[in-house]
């Protein structure tokens, strides 16, 4: 499918906010993802077309510095468009496509705000149409709740998310980024370390909640960047390090605590938050090698590519996709913290860090494995 031109019926809600992106913002970002996922290499024209009793200084042309596929113009020309929207058109990502699919082409340039084209039904979870302000609350909730990924826990799918999803609809209202949210919590893990020093009852408690807080807001910033096109490698690398060291302020705050009581503990946090750092590493720095297609197939939603390979080649699979599945959601990092929690309330902080620790030994022996 090619995409060459496109009408813009553009009005008041052409500047309505929802979910962080003015509404004319949202189907300019969305028409340039589809011309880069497309391939496209030549700009793909948008005429926007205002609603004649709408004053100039109420019209203007999105100049986002993500749009690097589009050229805008205000002519309305003779030649045919390949696609026609609306401002009042709630676009969910990826949807494009599905809309060049729905619509005929090519559209002929009679079209005015007295005859305006016609538009295909309501696609839930692709695209809805605001037809007034009141609407954009329940579409912010339905478009949120579609936010999340595919490799999410069990945990995170129905505690994690509601939480962090209701976070980022108050953030996505001031000019947040996903890594500025990364920044402002990274603080986090390191109070929830020095917590766990303290080698009490109650700061083993109170510090796995803190690492536990850390991980239900964790997801805010990839919600951020889903709902206003801000994904990027520097963001998920940015992520990714501070994912790994919360799992080494863990292992060691832990160590330092426990060894309050027996001075064997910092050595094994230390050992365990060596084993931490070369498992990543190692995974970080490997190149996927081609995985099989039943394990795309059967464990791919479930997996990050890197780990794809892992699982496929460790021999796991030995015992089952069924089995294979279960432990993985078992040993996935948002159902492992809220499980320290547990264990930490009936007052078996050592064991999180034997468990870390064994956890660990033997993923990276996997990893290794694999090759």
């Amino acid at each position: 499918m090619n995409l060459r031109r496109v009408l813009i019926l553009a009005d008041e809600s052409a500047d309505w906010m929802v979910a962080g992106l003015r509404q004319l913002d949202r189907l300019a970002l969305g028409i340039d993802e589809f011309a880069v996922d497309n391939g496209e290499t030549s700009p793909v024209l948008v005429c926007l077309l205002w609603r004649p009793d709408l004053d100039r200084s109420q019209r203007w042309v999105p100049a986002n510095s993500r749009l690097t596929h589009l050229a805008f113009s205000a002519d309305l020309d003779p030649q045919p468009y390949d696609l026609v929207l609306s401002t009042r058109l709630f676009l969910y990502r990826k949807a494009i496509g599905l809309l060049v699919e729905s619509q005929p082409a090519p559209i002929t340039p009679s079209l005015s705000w007295e005859s305006p084209a016609p538009v295909p039904p309501v696609r839930p979870g692709a695209w809805e149409y605001i037809t007034d302000g009141d609407q954009i609350d329940r579409i912010e909730k339905e478009f949120l709740r579609g936010s999340g990924k595919s490799q999410d826990g069990l945990v995170s799918r129905y505690l994690n998310r509601p939480v962090s999803r209701a976070i980022t609809r108050l953030l996505l209202r001031f000019p947040s980024t996903p890594n500025g949210w990364t920044w402002v919590i990274c603080p986090i893990p390191i109070i929830a370390a020095f917590v766990l020093t303290r080698g009490t009852y109650w700061s083993f408690f109170w510090g796995i909640v803190l690492f536990h807080l850390f991980s239900v807001l964790d997801g805010c910033d990839g919600e951020i960047a889903r709902a206003k096109f801000m994904e990027s490698d520097r963001g998920r690398r940015l992520d990714d390090f501070f994912d790994v060291l919360s799992n080494v302020l863990l292992v060691i705050g832990l160590g330092v605590g426990l060894s309050r009581q027996t001075r064997f503990y910092w050595i094994e946090g230390i050992l365990a938050a060596s084993l931490i750092i070369v498992n990543e590493w190692y995974l970080a720095s490997r190149t996927p090698a081609v995985v099989v297609d039943s394990v795309r197939d059967s464990l791919g939603g479930t997996l990050y590519p890197r780990h794809r390979e892992l699982v496929s080649r460790s021999g796991l699979l030995i015992f089952g996709e069924k089995f294979a599945s279960l432990v993985i959601q078992l040993t996935k990092r948002d159902v492992a913290v809220l499980f320290f929690v547990v264990l930490a309330a009936i007052g078996l902080p050592s064991l999180i860090l034997h468990l870390l620790f064994v956890v660990t030994a033997i993923t990276l022996g996997l990893a290794l494995r694999s090759r």
